[in-house]
């Protein structure tokens, strides 16, 4: 039960289900993990927010829906959406800036990630 806060998800869990949904992304376009491990580059996270739009309980059936946008010259973001059927819970984003692993500096973002950027839909408001 360390998930959640009386009887709702604790808010950090949607971090973790944040990573795995980018996780996921990276393998359903090829590019699993352990493939960038091997070929690079390094993608560590320098931002990380999500606004909760409602509250996610227990039991709730989420749909969680990774996109890529907002690429730079080095650096992109992960978008994740949260919705329980057609309201949206939670909207999270993680900066990502691509590295040679190495050394560690900044690298342009390659053109396979770039290749699937989409156009975000605006991020939903707490209202």
């Amino acid at each position: 039960m360390a998930e959640v806060d009386v009887s709702q998800i604790h808010f950090t869990n949607i971090f973790r289900w944040m990573d795995r949904g980018l996780s996921e992304w990276l393998a359903a376009v090829g590019r699993p993990f352990t493939r960038l491990v091997e070929e690079g580059p390094g993608i560590p996270i320098v931002d990380a927010r999500c606004t909760f739009l409602g509250r996610i309980m227990l039991d709730d059936e989420l749909t969680l829906t990774t996109f890529i946008t907002g690429i730079g010259r080095t650096s992109f973001r992960s978008r994740h959406d949260f919705a329980r059927g057609d309201e949206t819970v939670a909207a999270g984003e993680l900066v990502h800036v691509c590295v040679d692993r190495p050394t560690r500096t900044p690298v342009p973002v390659p053109d396979w990630l770039r290749e699937q950027e989409v156009q975000a839909p605006p991020a939903p408001n707490a209202g």
